[in-house]
């Protein structure tokens, strides 16, 4: 289970973050405003206060996850008889979210065009590739169950 892992993680991130973000109040107090130390320590800051939320976030993520699908992936799926019906209703269903996948596709890249900080620009691309495997796997279930 990873929880632990990333419950940790959280934590300290939030301690860092808040040790960042006093120490900036002392370097900058201490005339350091504007300079090489400040930037330095200030674009540590951000990625830590970054990663403090993405582990929230993962946290939030998983909890919902156990909820709709227990701890882990499915390991198979199982190739399951369908009765017409099933069938027009899984296509149909494919069709609608391959849509949804389609836009988010798009939105993304044109997000990761637009962000600045790498960290963002990462997940925007990883997010890219797993919304592009999804809308493959859609198209594949519109096509097995095609009339």
């Amino acid at each position: 289970m990873i929880e632990p892992l990333v419950k940790r993680a959280y934590e300290t991130e939030k301690k860092a973050a808040a040790s960042y973000t006093d120490g900036l109040g002392l370097i900058r107090g201490q005339g350091l405003k504007y300079t090489k130390v400040e930037e330095v320590v200030g674009r540590i800051a951000v990625d830590t206060i970054i990663h403090k939320h993405l582990m929230k976030a993962i946290l939030e993520a998983q909890k919902e996850l156990e909820k709709l699908a227990g701890e882990g992936p499915i390991e198979e799926v199982k190739e399951v008889e369908l009765v017409p019906e099933q069938k027009a209703l899984v296509k149909r269903f494919a069709e609608m979210h391959l849509e949804i996948e389609k836009d988010m596709i798009e939105t993304y890249q044109r997000m990761a065009e637009k962000m600045t900080h790498p960290l963002f620009k990462g997940l925007a691309e990883a997010l890219i590739e797993n919304e592009k495997e999804h809308h493959r796997i859609l198209a594949e279930l519109i096509a097995k169950y095609r009339e």
